[in-house]
């Protein structure tokens, strides 16, 4: 039988070995920085170099117990196209759609990043655990 130790190396290799996603790719951090009850997440995007019009979409929720949810979206066109094996990151300020953002390390908390080409097609799309961290 095959350790569950080395069957995660193997998973690892595998993944470090995958070629590139030829149309795009996204990777959010899972660190939010917050400010004023706004959102500031960083994004990192691959997508053919050269290329402009690609669109970023973060869609974030920050939850507290006895606290109301935090959610909000913001979208940009301002992505930049290093080429497809190269990651570079993207800033993006998030408003909230109702209550402000507040600092909190909540297991329910989420984030998704849509990376859309020029055609409006969503080519990637990524949703991680996030961490909200207090930026005042």
């Amino acid at each position: 039988m095959v350790s569950a130790p080395a069957l995660l190396v193997a998973w690892f290799l595998a993944a470090a070995a995958s070629p590139a996603d030829p149309t795009g790719a996204v990777w959010p951090h899972d660190d939010i920085y917050v400010s004023a009850g706004a959102a500031h997440a960083y994004v990192d995007v691959q997508c053919p170099s050269g290329q402009r019009h690609w669109t970023l979409t973060v869609r974030l929720a920050a939850y507290r117990p006895g606290h109301p949810a935090a959610t909000g979206s913001a979208t940009t066109s301002d992505v930049i196209c290093d080429g497809v094996t190269k990651w570079h990151q993207h800033p993006i300020d998030v408003r909230p759609d109702t209550a402000p953002f507040f600092a909190t390390h909540d297991e329910r908390n989420v984030g998704t990043a849509e990376l859309r080409d020029p055609d409006g097609t969503l080519v990637a799309t990524r949703t991680r655990r996030m961490h909200f961290y207090s930026w005042d």
